[in-house]
C-alpha cells in the first residue's frame, strides 16, 4: 500500500526529481576558493578589464590590467594631394623633351644618310662627323624622357629609377665639365683652335663642317680662327691653288655676304687674302672667330651662369619628384 502511494505523490509532483538533482549538483561545488574569472569590455571603459567573482567569503574583484590608449593606433596610409599633380606635371614636361629629342635625332640620320656616311668606305670617318653628334644627344635625351613619361603616367618603378639614375648621371657629368672648363679654360681654347683649324682644311670636302663653319662666321662676324689669313691653310682658298678660289676666303667671311639682300654672294672674298689688310677691311671682317669667341663667353658670363643654374635646378626638381612618386608607391603597396 505504501509503494502504491509513493508511485502516485510523484505523478503528482514532477519536479521532485530535478529539485533533487539540482540540489546533488550544488553539493558537488566547493563551499569556499572558488573563483570564476571574465573579461568585461564596454564603451565606458578606456582598457580591457578583468573580474573575478568569488563563492563565499571571497569578493568580487575587478582589475584594469590593458589601457587602449596603449595600444597603437590602427594604420591606414593618407595618400599626398601633390602626388597627381607631380605625375601630369612630369608627364608633360617629359612628353615635350621627348619631342625635341626626337627632332634632333631625325635630323642626325637625316644626315647621315644624305652623306651615306653609314656605308662601309666611308664608316672609318663616323667618329669625326658632327651628326653623330646630334644623333647621341638624341638618343640619350630620348630615353630618358620616355622613361620619366610612361613611369610618371603608369607609376611603374623601374622605369622610374631608369629616369632617376639617368638624370643623376647626367646631373654629375655636367658638374664635372663646369669643373674642367673653370680650371683648364686654356688647354680648351687650344683644343678648341686645333678643331677649327682641321675643320677649315676640309672645308670643300665636308658640308656638314661647311654649314657649321659658314653659321658660325656669320652669326659672330668673324673670319678664320685667329684671323682671316687661316684660311690659306685650305688648298682651295690657298694663293698657289689654279681655281677660282685662289686667295680668297668664303661668302660668310664678308661684311656684306648677300647680294641684293637675299642670295649669297660667294665671290664676295675672292682675292682677299692678295689684299692689304686696310683694303681686305674694306670687304671682310679680320678678326678670327676664337677671340671674338671668348669675348662673347666674357660679355655674357652671367647669362651663361644663369642658364647652367636653371638647367641643374629642373633636373633635381625631376630627381625629387621621381623619388617621392617612387616612396608613394612603395607605401602604397606596403599598406595595400
Amino acid at each position: 500500500m505504501s509503494v502504491k502511494m509513493y508511485r502516485l505523490l510523484r505523478k503528482l509532483c514532477p519536479f521532485s526529481g530535478l529539485r533533487r538533482k539540482t540540489e546533488e549538483s550544488q553539493s558537488l561545488l566547493p563551499k569556499q576558493g572558488a573563483v570564476k574569472q571574465n573579461v568585461n569590455y564596454g564603451p565606458e571603459l578606456d582598457g580591457f578589464q578583468y573580474c573575478t567573482h568569488g563563492y563565499g567569503a571571497e569578493a568580487d574583484s575587478c582589475s584594469t590590467t590593458i589601457s587602449l590608449k596603449d595600444l597603437p593606433p590602427p594604420q591606414h596610409h593618407h595618400p599626398d594631394p601633390l602626388v597627381p599633380f607631380i605625375k601630369y606635371l612630369m608627364f608633360f614636361f617629359n612628353f615635350i623633351v621627348f619631342t625635341l629629342g626626337f627632332g634632333l635625332l631625325c635630323i642626325g640620320f637625316w644626315g647621315l644618310a644624305d652623306k651615306q656616311s653609314l656605308i662601309s668606305e666611308k664608316i672609318v670617318n663616323l667618329g669625326t662627323d658632327p651628326m653623330l653628334i646630334f644623333v647621341l644627344v638624341g638618343l640619350v635625351v630620348c630615353v630618358l624622357s620616355f622613361s620619366g613619361c610612361v613611369g610618371f603616367i603608369r607609376e611603374n618603378i623601374c622605369l622610374l629609377k631608369l629616369f632617376f639614375v639617368g638624370i643623376a648621371i647626367l646631373l654629375v657629368v655636367q658638374c664635372l665639365v663646369a669643373l674642367v672648363v673653370l680650371c683648364f679654360h686654356q688647354q680648351i681654347e687650344d683644343s678648341v683652335k686645333t678643331t677649327m683649324l682641321v675643320a677649315i682644311s676640309r672645308y670643300q670636302g665636308d658640308s656638314d663642317l661647311k654649314f657649321i663653319l659658314d653659321e658660325i662666321q656669320l652669326g659672330m662676324e668673324c673670319c678664320g680662327v685667329q684671323s682671316y689669313k687661316d684660311w690659306s691653310i685650305n688648298l682651295y682658298f690657298n694663293c698657289s691653288s689654279p681655281g677660282v678660289n685662289s686667295c680668297g676666303v668664303p661668302y660668310s667671311c664678308c661684311i656684306d655676304p648677300l647680294q641684293n639682300g637675299t642670295v649669297p654672294n660667294f665671290q664676295c672674298g675672292f682675292g682677299a687674302l692678295a689684299m692689304s689688310e686696310v683694303m681686305a677691311g674694306s670687304l671682310i671682317y679680320l678678326g678670327g672667330c676664337v677671340p671674338q669667341l671668348i669675348f662673347w663667353i666674357n660679355r655674357r658670363t652671367w647669362d651663361i651662369a644663369a642658364g647652367y643654374l636653371l638647367v641643374i635646378a629642373i633636373e633635381l626638381t625631376c630627381i625629387v619628384c621621381a623619388q617621392k612618386l617612387m616612396r608613394e608607391i612603395k607605401l602604397v603597396k606596403s599598406f595595400g
